[in-house]
């Protein structure tokens, strides 16, 4: 059969061959019909010898391809398909792949710089805050995923003719990552002002560098041979975080509470009766800011600070990059690689311990000082 539905693909594909030669790749439509169109096409050209995989190639055909052979592979499969509707939205899905150039991504850009996100739900008193997209999202959502495609059409499926973007031009620029410490008397204060929930969230949190997101984990994540936890997440995978025997023993009695009382998670409170009570995400993320704020900590996302604090703590201490990548659980060492800035004090250090000359005494004349003139003998 010459056309066929592969799983998980909303496009027929063609496969078919001609003195020899094998013609096979997406048609880039969705309807039986259409594909039959679209390979008696094919089959024309393939005759004539004019036949090219990316002749008339679409953005929609040429993302569905990519997707196909590339994305839907990908452990973050879901946020990929996500901003390829975005970016094919943004250019217009029957836009030629070899019409596109640099001006054309340079308008997709700015439509999605001005364009907002909503948090949370519009209620009767009030309507819910919109906000601006940082420059990392309009990176992600356009000129990334363009860039993944045209270098995939380009090098592997061999099109000619495609346009060379200025990718250096149309990126936008994006905020580094922060450097955060908080000092012991900071950390002391803010654990005070906590109450004993939020007290063993804010831990766990300075201790191990989770994500906010990635303490609301199900009592089954947590392994008592070890102890551990193994944290899953849905861009990365699993992560099998090794635990302190203090902060084990607390996770390990939530654990078979939660389990006696069957609730889906281990951050409860008892009411008045002595029922178990969930407490939410916001529930605790608001108790966090409160104690901050009690706290005298001001500073920008103070939550997700902690992350930052333990990468950078813990690469100071140990200059292990190994290490600190296993902690906060990332698959590249390249995201590790933004903690750097913590080992300039430990080559500091290093560089004042070695047995290297003084350095000069500072002058105040810098003036070039005169050479004597050898005089000749007569």
């Amino acid at each position: 059969m010459s056309l066929y539905k592969p799983a998980k693909s909303r496009f027929w594909h063609y496969d078919f061959q001609f003195k020899g030669r094998r013609f096979h790749g997406s048609t880039g439509v969705e309807t039986l019909r259409k594909a039959e169109a679209v390979e008696r096409r094919y089959r024309e050209k393939a005759a004539l010898g004019t036949f090219d995989d990316g002749d008339g190639l679409t953005l929609d055909q040429a993302a569905g391809r990519w997707w196909e052979e590339v994305g839907r592979h990908r452990k973050s499969g879901r946020q990929l398909e996500h901003r390829l509707e975005i970016l094919i939205r943004l250019v217009g899905k029957n836009t030629a792949l070899a019409d596109i150039t640099t001006r054309t991504l340079a308008k997709a850009i700015e439509r999605r710089r001005g364009e907002t996100y909503q948090r949370g739900v519009d209620t009767p008193d009030a309507k819910a805050k919109r906000y601006t997209l940082s420059n990392a999202t309009v990176n992600a959502d356009v000129a990334k995923p363009m860039r993944r495609i045209l270098n995939r059409a380009k090098t592997t499926w061999e099109i000619k003719g495609l346009a060379e973007i200025d990718w250096e031009a149309l990126l936008l620029p994006e905020a580094e990552t922060e450097i955060r410490i908080y000092t012991q008397d900071q950390q002391q204060a803010w654990l005070a002002a906590c109450d004993e929930t939020a007290r063993m969230v804010l831990t766990l949190l300075l201790t191990y560098g989770l994500r906010f997101a990635e303490v609301f984990f199900a009592p089954d994540a947590y392994i008592p041979d070890g102890p551990s936890l193994v944290l899953n997440n849905r861009k990365k995978g699993s992560h099998l975080l090794p635990l302190r025997p203090s902060d084990a023993r607390q996770i390990a009695a939530r654990v078979g509470r939660a389990r006696a009382a069957r609730l889906s998670t281990i951050w409860f409170e008892e009411d008045a009766r002595g029922k178990l009570v969930t407490l939410t995400y916001s529930a605790i993320q608001s108790r966090l800011r409160v104690a901050a704020r009690r706290a005298g900590l001001t500073a920008p996302r103070l939550i997700h600070g902690t992350r930052h604090h333990v990468g950078t703590s813990i690469l100071a201490e140990t200059g292990n990059l190994k290490l600190t990548q296993r902690v906060l659980g990332h698959k590249d060492i390249k995201s590790t690689l933004v903690y750097a800035h913590a080992l300039d004090d430990g080559l500091r250090a290093a560089l004042e311990s070695r047995n290297s000359p003084e350095p000069a005494m500072l002058e105040d004349d810098f003036t070039v000082p005169k050479q004597r003139r050898t005089r000749k003998r007569t």
